[in-house]
Parts: structure tokens; C-alpha cells; sequence
């Protein structure tokens, strides 16, 4: 069975790319709970500042400046008890929670799902869970945390999300939550003291991201073999809307349930844009097993589809997030060596490509954008292996660049822009 054991032996996929590997700079963060090398790379990291483009002879544009913005992980503290850490608006990093071991038979304090801020960066949602004594993914309850004074409160028992490695939960706005579960879509109200009010029913639902009040839901039907889509539920009425976008199927895996995770997308921050891996099955009986990967980058419907990162030819599923412009896609999990990459949308991305760029070292979970799309961040070592397995980090991926430790013993990293 599988607990707390690194991902990377599960991994085996055939990237087709050969492409130079970006220097690992030498200097690391120093080692200490919640200590980053300096001010915190996760804010303030080398990088491009945008600017306004102004015809020649112009005078020099101002620096376009910083939105809020947050950036969030976990690590583990003194008693192997993961908290959660954060930088805001380029503060130095600080500790939010403070959990204290409950002492349960069957280890509930695991990991946290990757921290989400509230768009007035108030407070926090999140999920602290573990495999439950079981052998399948990691289920936690959700939670909101008060970013001021780390106080967790926690919704009624019976709300638990299906796994807390994926994106299972986020805002519909600062005083409203929503998450999915095993049995459909919710919403909360915070101050209510209320029980959160269900949505939809959803069955299979794996993975979503909400842009404006339309969410997107990965789902998964099927057994053994998994079949894999993309359905789209207005969260205020609960409707669904028409049609799905296909990703393909991934072939039976004779695995831990918890080793397996549906093909990588991303839905751009404006909604007017989708980018999915496309699957067929393979022949192994690996986790996350597929027979090739493609990379699709559509209007948001589906409509318009072509294909992009030609180059990336995997045959397990990925991870990938877009950048907050909209003109990058990142890559993770992309195994064999390289697994992190980037790529751009308007470009096939061909070998030899220069807009399509690999990075050391391999990374694991999602990897999340900057607010300015200069660089992202991503886990060195996954969020739900062992307690101290390998090196972890949260390295710094400056796009087309090197890449550096931007938080030493951080996991599940998470980039919030607020309003």
C-alpha cells in the first residue's frame, strides 16, 4: 500500500523533447521553518517588470504595479505537523496556522490542499487531511482559516473533499467558498453557522477552477479504464451548461488509487480560454497510464481547437497551469527527465521551438504563476510523500531562465491575485 510515498517511482513517461536543461542555481534557501534565502523569492524574484509599450521617443512607461496578491504553501513544523505559510504583498513569509497534534490513531494531519486566499486576502480555504488508515487519495474536511490570527474553522463532518492534492476548492467571492466532493458541487456561506448548501450533484468529480460564476469540472466515468471530461455548472443556479470537452481516457492502472490523477488543464483567468492534455490509453498498468498526450489549447467552449507544445509527447498524465496573461502554459510531472516545462500558446511548439523551454530540477503538484508571468513555482519533492523524503522545496522557475529554491521545505505551493 501506499502512504506518504513519493510519486516519482510511479512515474514513467516518454517525453519527447531535446531540449537544454536551465541551470540550477547554486544558492538555496537557508533551512529553518518558514525561512526563504532573503526576501521571499516567491514575491519579489528576479523577473521582468511589465510595462506599457509606447512608440519610439516616447517617454520611459511607468512600471505597471503590483495587484494584491498572495503566495501560499505548507510546511511541516517541529512535531511533523504541517502548517500553513504565506507571503503578502511582498511581505516577508509568516506562519498562519498553528494546528496542534490531535493524537488520532489513524494520522489525520497529513498535508494541507494547496492554500487559497480569499480575494480580499482575508482568509484562507484549504483542506488538512491523510489517506485515512486507507490506500487511496488523501481526503480531508474543508476549512477556512482567519488569515489575520490563523484561527481554522472547519465545516460539519460529512463534507470532505475527494482529494486534497487537486484543486477541490476556492472563492466565489470574499465571504462565499465553494468545493466539490464525491457527491457534487457546494457553496458556503461564512458567518452563517449554517450547513453549506449543495449546488449540483456532480458524480466523478475530480478537479475545477471557477472563472466568473461559471465552474469548470474535470469528471471521470468509467472502470477499470477511466474516461476523462470537462463539463462547465453555473454555481449560482446550478445549471450545467451544454456539451464537454473530451480529454480521452487513461488505461487501467493496477496501482494504489492514490498514485493516479486525471490529464493536466487550465482554464485562463478571464475564461476565454481552455488548455487540456488530450489522451489515448497505453498498454502499461503504470499510475496515470496513457499511450500519448496531446496539448490543446481552445476557446473556453471547446470551439477553436488546435494543438500546441507539439513537442511534449507524455505517456502519463501531466500537470499544467496558464499564466495570468493568458500567453504561457507551465508544465509539471512531465516524466522522464525534464518534467517542468513552459510553453507558449500561440506557437506549435516544435522541436527546437525556442518559445517551448525545459527546466531543472523535475517538479511535482501545480505549478503556479507570478502576477507580472515572469516566473512559477512549483514542488520539488510532492505533497503527499514521505515526511522528509529527498530535499523538499518550492523551486523558482524564472520562464525561459534558471531556476533557484524560492522556499525551502515548502509543499503545495499556491498564488492568489486579489481584488
Amino acid at each position: 500500500m501506499r502512504r506518504r510515498s513519493s510519486r516519482w517511482w510511479s512515474l514513467g513517461l516518454s517525453l519527447g523533447l531535446s531540449l537544454g536543461l536551465a541551470a540550477l542555481l547554486a544558492g538555496c534557501a537557508s533551512s529553518g521553518t518558514g525561512s526563504t534565502s532573503g526576501t521571499p523569492t516567491a514575491t519579489t524574484g528576479p523577473g521582468p517588470t511589465p510595462t506599457a509599450t509606447l512608440a519610439p521617443g516616447q517617454p520611459t512607461p511607468t512600471p505597471v504595479p503590483a495587484p494584491p496578491h498572495a503566495f501560499s504553501w505548507f510546511e511541516y513544523d517541529s512535531h511533523q505537523i504541517p502548517q500553513i505559510w504565506a507571503s503578502v504583498n511582498g511581505a516577508s513569509p509568516h506562519q498562519i496556522t498553528h494546528v496542534a497534534p490531535d493524537g488520532a490513531a489513524c494520522d489525520d494531519q497529513v498535508a494541507w490542499s494547496p492554500p487559497v486566499f480569499s480575494p480580499d486576502l482575508k482568509h484562507i480555504v484549504a483542506s488538512l487531511g491523510s489517506f485515512n488508515c486507507g490506500d487511496g487519495d488523501m481526503q480531508g474536511p474543508v476549512s477556512f482559516i482567519d488569515a489575520s490570527n490563523g484561527v481554522v474553522s472547519t465545516l460539519p463532518t460529512g463534507y470532505q473533499v475527494a482529494d486534497i492534492g487537486r484543486r477541490t476548492m476556492g472563492w466565489v467571492n470574499s465571504s462565499k467558498l465553494w468545493f466539490i466532493t464525491f457527491s457534487g458541487v457546494y457553496t458556503y456561506q461564512l458567518g452563517t453557522q449554517g450547513v453549506p448548501h449543495q449546488v449540483t450533484t456532480v458524480n466523478g468529480a475530480n478537479d475545477a477552477v471557477l472563472r466568473g460564476s461559471t465552474l469548470f469540472v474535470q469528471v471521470n466515468t468509467g472502470n477499470p479504464a477511466l474516461n476523462w471530461s470537462i463539463i462547465t455548472i453555473d454555481i449560482n443556479s446550478g445549471s450545467q451548461f451544454g456539451g464537454a470537452i473530451s480529454q480521452g481516457q487513461t488505461g487501467q492502472c493496477q496501482c494504489s488509487p492514490g498514485d493516479m490523477h486525471g490529464p493536466g488543464w487550465d482554464v485562463s483567468a478571464d475564461g476565454s480560454h481552455i488548455v487540456y492534455s488530450k489522451v489515448t490509453p497505453g498498454s502499461g498498468t503504470g499510475s496515470n497510464n496513457v499511450g500519448s498526450t496531446k496539448i490543446i489549447y481552445a476557446h473556453s467552449d471547446g470551439s477553436g481547437a488546435m494543438q500546441i507544445a507539439h513537442a511534449l509527447t507524455a505517456n502519463q498524465t501531466i500537470l499544467l497551469q496558464i499564466s495570468w496573461d493568458g500567453q504561457w502554459v507551465a508544465f509539471t510531472e512531465a516524466t522522464p527527465s525534464p518534467t517542468t516545462l513552459t510553453a507558449s500558446v500561440n506557437n506549435p511548439g516544435n522541436q527546437g521551438d525556442p518559445s517551448i523551454h525545459s527546466y531543472h530540477p523535475d517538479s511535482f503538484d501545480y505549478p503556479v504563476w507570478k502576477w507580472d508571468n515572469s516566473q512559477f513555482w512549483a514542488d520539488a519533492v510532492a505533497a503527499d510523500s514521505t515526511y522528509g523524503q529527498g530535499n523538499p522545496a518550492i523551486y523558482n522557475y524564472h520562464r525561459g531562465g534558471s531556476s533557484s529554491v524560492g522556499v525551502a521545505h515548502g509543499y503545495n505551493p499556491w498564488y492568489t491575485i486579489g481584488a
